[in-house]
């Protein structure tokens, strides 16, 4: 008894000891190879995905379990680009943007406390997944082996979204979350827009080049489930991210694993597929209609578009507005960002989210510094995969690639980053700089 006493008043003892020597070596394995860092990043994802909200401990600021984890990453990055021999291409204009993105959260930091620290985390966590995955040299089999977590990752997404359809519709209220609903947004969007992205991201993977990897191949034999999926989330701008990427492998991308007509046979024959039990089931149809109407409503611009014209508008008047510092290097990370904006009917109302533009956003908090540094490193990618593909080498890999960073691009658009694409950039980076 004594003995199993002692073993308990020690366990925590153990567990700290156990944690100061576990930690080091995984930082020792993030540093060395590129599997493990991404199975870190990728299980966070997932994690997030699960908490939806986000979970993590209350030490005087809020500290969210993304933050341990990315600033385990970052620290294995940051290594990497001081000390690894492998390290494929320092890009100056990534470490530029990376260095604005520092500056504008020390001078928050002074100015206005921890809220500087809040609301650089989006960009934090994309910064230093897209450092860690451009610091390892990018070859063929690395690249699919990022794919296939990335399918990875949306397989368990999927599951994820039928339990919670399950439990919203059933209903089964034990297990629903605090306010009934997982999406104020709408009850249907049971995950967030940056994951549907991901489900979409995978669908013209598994569409188009299915032959790159193991994972893009299940994808393909999945794509009517995961269409199906992707338009009964009614993430808008996912969908236009979708049809970029359709519309980049047959205007741009020159694919040699199929022709051209039969990729667009094997689309059709997947819409026709998706869309059978949409049309013909009576409980379906109902979800057939909402899709139809959220398309329309933001063809005509109303919903969120009006607004979010408005708000851009608004954000770069603050910008601008804020003087030759702020102009050159941006409001700084904490600052008031305030503003006016008017709604479908012509009515204000006062803001301070998200600018749902990643280009204004950075534009607003890094200046035209920041945001010419992000787009040099956007066109180094692009322009590196599309002189690839042209010229033939790599292949389906650069296609692929291609693709989805035109699709995460498009998504920027409406949306924000995060460290899964910001680490699906970095990749692309490395891959472009071999």
């Amino acid at each position: 008894m004594s003995a199993l006493y002692l073993l308990f008043q020690a366990l925590p003892f153990l567990v700290m000891l156990g944690l100061g020597l576990l930690l080091p070596m995984l930082l020792v394995l993030c540093y060395s190879r590129y599997g493990v860092g991404l199975a870190v990043i990728a299980g966070m994802f997932v994690i997030d995905a699960m908490l939806m909200y986000g979970g993590g401990l209350h030490l005087g600021i809020n500290l969210f379990y993304t933050d341990f984890a990315l600033v385990f990453i970052g620290a294995a990055a940051g290594l990497r680009l001081l000390f690894a021999a492998d390290f494929p291409l320092r890009q100056r204009a990534w470490l530029v943007f990376c260095a604005t993105i520092c500056l504008s959260l020390a001078l928050g930091l002074v100015s206005y406390g921890t809220a500087a620290g809040v609301s650089v985390r989006g960009y934090f966590y994309f910064m230093v997944a897209g450092l860690y995955g451009m610091s390892f040299p990018m070859d063929a089999q690395r690249v699919r082996i990022t794919l296939n977590a990335l399918v990875a990752v949306a397989g368990l997404l999927l599951l994820l979204t039928a339990y919670r359809w399950v439990v919203y519709y059933t209903p089964i209220t034990a297990l629903l979350p605090e306010g009934g609903v997982y999406n104020v947004d709408g009850a249907i969007r049971v995950i967030k827009s940056n994951e549907a992205l991901v489900l979409a991201q995978v669908l013209v993977g598994g569409l188009f080049f299915a032959a790159v990897a193991r994972g893009l191949h299940v994808a393909q034999w999945l794509s009517p489930l995961i269409l199906g999926v992707v338009l009964a989330l009614q993430h808008r701008s996912v969908w236009l991210a979708m049809l970029v990427g359709g519309l980049t492998r047959f205007l741009v991308v020159r694919s040699k694993q199929s022709s051209t007509f039969s990729q667009l046979l094997l689309v059709a024959t997947i819409v026709g597929v998706t869309s059978i039990p949409l049309v013909f089931s009576d409980k379906l149809s109902g979800l057939t209609q909402q899709v139809q109407h959220s398309a329309g409503r933001a063809l005509q611009g109303h919903d969120t578009t009006h607004e979010r014209f408005g708000n851009w508008k608004a954000l770069i008047e603050l910008w601008y507005q804020g003087g030759p510092k702020s102009i050159v290097i941006g409001q700084s990370f904490g600052a008031d960002s305030s503003r006016y904006v008017e709604d479908e009917k012509g009515a204000s109302r006062k803001i301070s989210y998200f600018a749902h533009n990643l280009y204004v956003q950075t534009l607003y908090n890094t200046g035209l510094v920041g945001l010419a540094a992000m787009l040099a490193a956007f066109a180094y990618v692009v322009r590196g995969l599309y002189r690839l593909n042209r010229d033939g080498v790599g292949g389906t890999e650069t296609q692929v690639l291609l693709v989805l960073m035109v699709m995460q691009m498009a998504y920027y658009v409406p949306y924000g980053t995060d460290y899964l694409q910001g680490l699906l950039f970095g990749v692309a980076l490395s891959y472009v700089a071999l």
